[in-house]
């Protein structure tokens, strides 16, 4: 392998084989070695519907190859990627996209009826069980594979090891952490946001942990494009993973603005017309205004009481939620889980007295449904006289 190309590690296999639970692992077990490595779900930065031109896989290799050099920029000598891939010619997209990179497949596996279990534990459709099956005993029948490995009967750590030693050819550990090589400040206005076209409209959640943002913001994405509405999904949290963090950048921002503009500009591309999205705080979301030229910006600051947050932070710490990589309430011990839900609490009070937000949502005791319900009536006449309704 040439000293300029970076190892990529794929990691392959159907729904619910623990793909971006290993990867985030790996991620982990890396980061803390000194290896200054990068995390990509290639799902998360291929949420556009209807399916574009080409296909979901083009878009997720012309997004991944347009992060790339901010990744490479901030010091990255590794990078785990999760996601799924049928053909030879969806990977040759991406190899084709990125020359530097150097890619090792390694497909997970596990028995038919372990993958139900799983399903099953999740609470997820029996219906997706069955699709997730048929996934992988197509995958059985290919060979788009570099190394195979098994995780009936082990746990996620134990297939991390397992994938970490076969691979072998780990980049050493830094020194020391380096400065970013990301500046923050007006970047490059992305492709398709002509300043003569009419503004796009950006809804973006705000709010303390565990309120609800990524599970209100996906449903405002899904009943857009059930509108019939080209629309994208973005979750901040979920673009800039980076470790060890940069001491010029210890919450990775400069990052996820670059990346943010990277996406962004792949889904105006591929004819968005809507952006839905989810960051912790509305300075954050406010600081990135820069990368969306010809967006219509509305920051919803979504809100729940002490009790609530509490409810949400112990269903999120038994499992329940969507799957988020890397997150860190999944699995807590109650004093752990007590103590997020004061920091929750006292974020959630602190954004109130700030004002945050053009809107303020209440979401005690309230449905996703209902909550977006209301998010709907208050955007119409929020989004500037010139930009499309919110379907």
């Amino acid at each position: 392998m040439r000293g300029d190309r970076l190892r990529v590690l794929w990691l392959r296999g159907p729904s619910g084989v623990g793909k971006s639970s290993v990867g985030w692992e790996m991620f982990t077990q890396l980061s803390r070695m000194g290896v200054k490595t990068g995390f990509v779900d290639s799902d998360q930065i291929s949420l556009f519907l209807p399916e574009p031109e080409g296909g979901t896989h083009r878009l997720r290799a012309r997004n991944l190859a347009a992060m790339w050099p901010n990744f490479r920029a901030a010091g990255m000598q590794c990078l785990i990627l999760s996601g799924y891939v049928d053909t030879p010619a969806e990977v040759r997209e991406y190899t084709e996209l990125l020359p530097d990179a150097a890619f090792t497949l390694c497909r997970l596996r596990a028995e038919p009826a372990e993958l139900k279990r799983r399903f099953i534990d999740r609470g997820w459709r029996p219906d997706l069980a069955d699709e997730a099956v048929a996934e992988a005993e197509a995958l059985d029948r290919s060979d788009i594979k570099d190394m195979c490995v098994e995780t009936d009967g082990t746990t996620v750590s134990e297939v991390a090891r397992i994938i970490h030693e076969q691979v072998g050819g780990w980049p050493r550990a830094t020194s020391a952490v380096q400065p970013s090589g990301l500046v923050a400040g007006p970047l490059a206005a992305p492709v398709g946001a002509s300043p003569t076209s009419a503004p796009v409209p950006v809804l973006w959640l705000c709010g303390g942990t565990a309120v609800g943002k990524s599970t209100v913001g996906y449903e405002v994405y899904s009943q857009v494009v059930r509108a019939g509405v080209p629309a994208a999904y973005v979750d901040l949290k979920q673009i800039g993973a980076l470790r060890p963090a940069a001491d010029d950048d210890p919450g990775r921002h400069h990052l996820k603005a670059h990346n943010l503009a990277a996406i962004w500009a792949g889904h105006r591309e591929a004819g968005a017309r809507f952006l839905s999205g989810d960051a912790d705080r509305d300075e954050t979301v406010r600081s990135y205004a820069n990368v969306l030229p010809g967006a219509a910006l509305t920051v919803c600051r979504l809100h729940a009481g002490p009790a609530a947050l509490a409810e949400r932070v112990a269903q999120r710490g038994g499992g329940h939620g969507p799957a988020i990589p890397g997150d860190g309430i999944k699995g807590l011990d109650a004093d752990g889980l007590h103590r997020i839900a004061e920091q929750a609490a006292r974020e959630a009070a602190a954004l109130d007295r700030a004002g945050a937000g053009d809107l303020r949502v209440d979401t005690d005791g309230r449905s996703v449904h209902d909550v977006v319900g209301q998010i709907r009536a208050l955007i119409g006449g929020q989004l500037g006289p010139s930009s499309p309704p919110f379907p």
